[in-house]
This record gives C-alpha cells, sequence and structure tokens, in this order.
C-alpha cells in the first residue's frame, strides 16, 4: 500500500508544525522518521492517520485523498502501533489483538468466529507464544508491543505505523522487535516507524527522514543522509558516524556523541 505525502502543512490551532513535508513510502518499505523530542513526528502521524487535517498539501493512501476518507476507511488502510498503551480494563492479550477488529463488527454486535479466527492468525503470524487468556497488564514492555503489533495485523490494513516501538525495550527485546518488524516488511506490508536511536534505520530502514522543526532535513538511504554532519544540525552536539565491522566481518554503521 503506498503513502504518497505532497508538501504537507499541518499542526494545532492554526499554527503549523509540519511545513513542506513530502515523501513516499512503499509495500516493503521500512521508513524510518528520526529527530529529537517536539521535530514533528507525532504531529506527522497524527496527520497521516486523520485525526488533525492539513492546512495544505496532500496525503494519499492507495491513491486516495485521506481527507476523502472516514474513519473507518482509514483504519481499512492504516493501522496505529502506539508507544505506550494502558488499558483501563484487564484485557486478556486476545481481547487487545480482537480490538483490531473494531473496524469490521458491527455496532452493538460481538465478535464473530471470522474475527476470533483473523485473531488467532495474526497471533500465529507474528509467533506470538504468549498464552491469549493471559492479562494484558501482566505482560513485559515486550510482550505488550508485541501484541498491539499482532492487533494492527489483526485489523487487515496494509500499512503499520509505529511510534518509537522499541522505546523502554532492553536491548534483546529491541533485536527481537526489529526482526519481526523485518519480517513484516518482507510480506509487502509499508511500515513507518518513528525513533530515537538512529541504529535503527542504519539496522533495518530502507529510507530514513530525518526531521528538524517539522521540516525534513535528509531523507533518503539511511546510510547516505546519517552522517555526522546532519545529525550534529539535527540534534546539536557533537556527533561522530563510523563504520565498524562486527565479529563476523560484517560491515557496520554506529553513532557516537563525542
Amino acid at each position: 500500500m503506498l503513502l504518497k505525502i505532497e508538501n504537507l502543512y499541518g499542526g494545532y490551532g492554526g499554527d503549523d508544525v509540519i511545513k513542506d513535508v513530502s515523501l513516499t513510502a512503499s509495500p516493503g518499505e521500512i521508513v524510518c522518521l528520526v529527530g529529537p523530542n517536539g521535530c514533528g513526528k507525532t504531529t506527522l502521524f497524527r496527520l497521516i492517520l486523520g485525526s488533525l487535517k492539513p492546512t495544505r498539501g496532500a496525503i494519499l493512501m492507495d491513491g486516495k485523498d485521506t481527507l476523502a476518507l472516514c474513519a473507518k476507511d482509514t483504519a481499512n488502510l492504516a493501522a496505529y502501533i502506539p508507544q505506550h498503551h494502558t488499558p483501563i480494563f484487564n484485557y486478556t492479550a486476545l481481547d487487545i489483538v480482537l480490538m483490531g477488529r473494531s473496524a469490521q463488527i458491527p455496532a452493538l454486535e460481538t465478535p464473530r468466529q471470522a474475527d476470533y479466527d483473523a485473531a488467532y492468525a495474526a497471533i500465529d503470524a507474528l509467533n506470538i507464544k504468549i498464552p491469549p487468556n493471559r492479562k494484558y497488564t501482566s505482560l513485559s514492555g515486550g510482550e505488550r508491543q508485541m501484541i498491539l503489533i499482532a492487533r494492527a495485523v489483526c485489523q487487515g490494513a496494509r500499512m503499520l505505523i509505529m511510534d518509537e516501538p522499541c522505546a523502554n525495550l532492553d536491548w534483546a527485546n529491541q533485536h527481537r522487535l526489529m526482526e519481526h518488524i523485518v519480517s513484516l516488511a518482507e510480506k509487502n506490508y509499508t511500515v513507518i516507524m518513528s525513533t530515537h536511536n538512529p541504529q535503527h534505520p542504519l539496522s533495518i530502514g530502507s529510507k530514513a527522514v530525518l526531521l528538524q522543526n517539522g521540516q525534513v532535513a535528509a531523507l533518503g538511504k539511511p546510510s547516505d543522509v546519517i552522517t555526522g554532519q546532519i545529525m550534529e544540525q539535527i540534534y546539536g552536539v557533537s556527533m561522530d558516524v563510523i563504520k565498524v565491522k562486527d565479529r563476523n566481518g560484517a560491515e557496520r554503521t554506529i553513532c557516537l556523541v563525542i
């Protein structure tokens, strides 16, 4: 599912936070938004998902202008995976995944067998070993994130928008989650994720979008646009971007604050 953003402006109370942003995301791509707090990553997501309306420019999902889409139509095209999620009630893991079917379940009706089948299929597709009847609030951060991704897959949308999916996860869980994100891209999902860690786009990204003050400071292949000069410009601290070889001889790119 193709996303195309053209000369986009938008924000809050008449003030544009996002200014003249243009980018595309294609099926099978992992597009990583990188930038400091307040640079506009979350605002851009809200514009894409329709909770904010652009003041100028256009957002096209699968060739459809998002301004012409209702909430149900948008949900059929794009699924959102939040950074944090704390439910009010003590839902099970399966309940949370089933919530992805809300756009398909008629009002005042309960989930049907087809909805349960879709939920179990999403759990199986991500190889999640969590018992479906386990309470969501008892899960670790990494387990919760996997259940939220399963909810998005269950929703049936082909574009996944992830708001800092690795926030507050340890290194091992970050690595496991990155592997799952890659597997989703290999299944032809369009993945757009924000991150504070430049290693994420350097490791798995197809494209990096570096944001500064709501504008695109650089866009392209991560190894081309994540440079010491641009990172210093965006974050305001001295940084080096260097290449090293790991124990297997594979070349890696890492960022260092100096």
